[in-house]
């Protein structure tokens, strides 16, 4: 479904409401709003709202490899502070048995106050940009109610809108796709952990720039993290790609301690509350 709304004299918004499909029962279904706003007013801001019937006393928001979590009331000048939150992909608001996630993809300010969620969209500032946001823009948001608590279906969904999955057949990147898909979490690991990176170890022989000592070998960087605030285990499958060793080591790629390999290739992990753990796996 297509609407246009005309804002003020000068600016509009056209906004197309559609439900998404899932591919399994694991997922949840949201509706999707795709917008197309041209924008041009002086010192006002844009925001979409979603009253909702849920009541708690704090939003949780996700940020960068965590979760921020404030309150929805104003009852004291330092709530009034946290009137807008920085998040990322998403925002949610949960009682018990039932919550309400609104998924985002490029916009960043958010704000809960009791029922009513806000996502900040567009402002109209004259100072130090007199020309901010002005013009046409194209974005995307969606309202996904589920049953509990929040848990990883929201995390799952929100790397899912803002990352959908592509189809690439151009033969020179056949290579580095089998080489990247090799590297998994298991299927029983727990459900918050997100494999957030695969990449080649930054000081290999062949692809180091020379400003730090080389590593013989080709080495595979796998970064993980807890998403949801909880000590997790998993596995990280590798496939048919085979390893001879592997070390939890730090963000600047230094082997800290060295990490039992099985003989199929698995790698039992522990990952802490809201850690972001980097694996360094030596091919064979």
């Amino acid at each position: 479904m297509t609407t246009t709304f005309k804002i003020s004299e000068e600016s509009s918004i056209q906004t197309t409401v559609s439900l998404s499909a899932v591919a399994d029962e694991s997922q949840e279904s949201y509706v999707e709003i795709d917008a197309e706003v041209d924008w041009h007013e002086t010192m006002k801001f844009l925001k979409v709202e979603f009253p909702v019937d849920v009541r708690n006393t704090e939003a949780s928001y996700e940020t960068q490899f965590g979760i921020v979590r404030r309150p929805t009331h104003y009852n004291t000048s330092w709530d009034m502070a946290k009137f807008e939150v920085c998040c990322h992909k998403w925002a949610d608001l949960s009682e018990h048995g039932y919550g309400v996630s609104v998924l985002n993809e490029s916009k960043y300010g958010f704000a809960v106050a009791g029922n009513l969620m806000r996502l900040s969209l567009l402002r109209a500032p004259k100072a130090p940009d007199a020309h901010a946001d002005m013009g046409k823009h194209i974005m995307r948001w969606a309202i996904m109610p589920h049953k509990g608590p929040l848990d990883s279906r929201t995390v799952r969904a929100g790397f899912e809108f803002n990352f959908p999955p592509s189809i690439h057949s151009h033969s020179k990147i056949k290579d580095v796709k089998d080489l990247m898909s090799s590297f998994r979490l298991s299927k029983h690991s727990d459900e918050g952990l997100i494999l957030d990176t695969i990449k080649r170890g930054e000081d290999d022989v062949d692809v180091s720039r020379g400003e730090l000592p080389k590593r013989r070998g080709r080495n595979v960087v796998v970064r993980i993290y807890d998403s949801l605030g909880g000590r997790s285990r998993g596995v990280i499958e590798t496939g048919a790609v085979k390893i001879q060793k592997a070390w939890k080591c730090n963000l600047l790629e230094d082997d800290l301690e060295e990490v039992h390999v099985g003989s199929d290739g698995e790698i039992a992990i522990e990952v802490g509350a809201f850690e972001v753990a980097s694996y360094r796996l030596l091919l064979a």
